[in-house]
């Protein structure tokens, strides 16, 4: 999810492994030197991967992000921001597998979109909470190769992997989705602005027990899927780059679905369509390519029984992207 936010271009000042002294001399730089851009760390482990960003103005913390994807299909990935995020992105630094970069941004307002996006996630105990885990954590003079204290950096990690583990199938145990009911016109395009993709499934489950052939073209595997929709049928598409034995894929190429939504409302009446992951596509595009994506099937929709819906989280776009696709779609807002 870290890799869909469209960071600024940045220059890489600096790459490291973890560790409390590695972490200390990269924190220390950042505030000295007044550093404005963001660091950055990527994690995987045992099949778990996880990627934090903090990014600074002037050597001033002013967003946080983490996310940690689990290992395996039967979980679901989990995003942090503020505070939280920062307690995880720094507690990565500090382990030794941990990739650090500092990512340097020479244009201040190439950061303006990125904090005003997430500006509602800024906290401000940001600044005290890293000063906090700095004195606590990152003992100056401590260095890195003491056995107790390597063992207790082991101990935090597992429990830190042990928390995301347990709360990401939590969640995935939780899922059940409800049928939604909206009055909604055929021929119509809906962009469905949501937090999570709970709201547009529900609709699209509402419209698939209206009789409608549907089609969800979907960033969870649709293993997980069926067992929300349990007994409604429809025709489910896992939208990666992974290759599965077991279930029908398609790569983000905006070509090749295009292609596949074409030859799916061939024939059918009543037809509803789902993408679930419009950020996923813009981030493996481009926000152009996607726009003229959603042109050519607002066009194609409009010509049958058919209902388009697009999954986007609000937040991900910059307020003149957001503004672009609801002149281009109808409204519908999660509830």
């Amino acid at each position: 999810m870290i890799s869909e936010m469209r960071l600024p271009a940045a220059e890489k000042r600096e790459e490291r492994k973890g560790g409390q002294s590695s972490l200390r001399e990269i924190l220390d730089r950042i505030k000295d030197g007044g550093f404005t851009g963001y660091l950055r760390t990527v994690l995987t482990l045992d099949g778990d991967s996880s990627n934090g960003v903090l990014v600074f103005d002037q050597g001033s913390p002013t967003v946080a992000l983490y996310s940690f994807k689990p290992a395996g299909n039967n979980s679901v990935e989990m995003m942090y921001r503020g505070e939280r995020a920062a307690e995880f992105t720094l507690g990565d630094s500090i382990f030794p597998d941990t990739s650090i970069s500092l990512m340097g941004v020479s244009d201040r307002n190439a950061l303006a979109s990125l904090n005003e996006d997430y500006g509602q996630d800024r906290s401000p105990g940001l600044s005290e909470f890293i000063m906090h885990f700095y004195r606590d954590n990152l003992r100056a003079g401590g260095g890195d190769g003491g056995l107790g204290e390597g063992a207790s950096i082991l101990e935090l990690k597992q429990a830190i992997m042990k928390y995301h583990r347990e709360k990401s199938l939590e969640m995935a145990g939780k899922r059940d989705l409800r049928d939604i009911e909206l009055d909604l016109d055929e021929g119509e395009s809906y962009l469905v602005e949501e937090q999570s993709r709970d709201f547009s499934h529900g609709i699209f489950v509402g419209y698939l027990g209206k009789g409608y052939a549907g089609l969800a073209i979907s960033r969870t595997n649709p293993r997980m899927l069926r067992r929300s929709y349990k007994e409604i049928d429809a025709e489910l598409i896992w939208l990666t780059d992974h290759e599965s034995v077991s279930e029908r894929t398609i790569p983000p190429s905006l070509e090749k679905i295009v292609v596949v939504l074409e030859e799916f409302m061939e024939g059918r009446e009543k037809v509803v369509i789902l993408i679930d992951d419009l950020q996923y596509l813009i981030s493996s595009n481009s926000f152009e390519g996607a726009l003229r994506f959603i042109r050519s099937l607002v066009d194609r929709v409009s010509e049958r029984q058919a209902l388009f819906l697009l999954s986007i989280d609000p937040d991900s776009l910059n307020a003149q992207e957001r503004s672009i696709l609801e002149r281009e779609m109808r409204l519908v807002r999660e509830r």
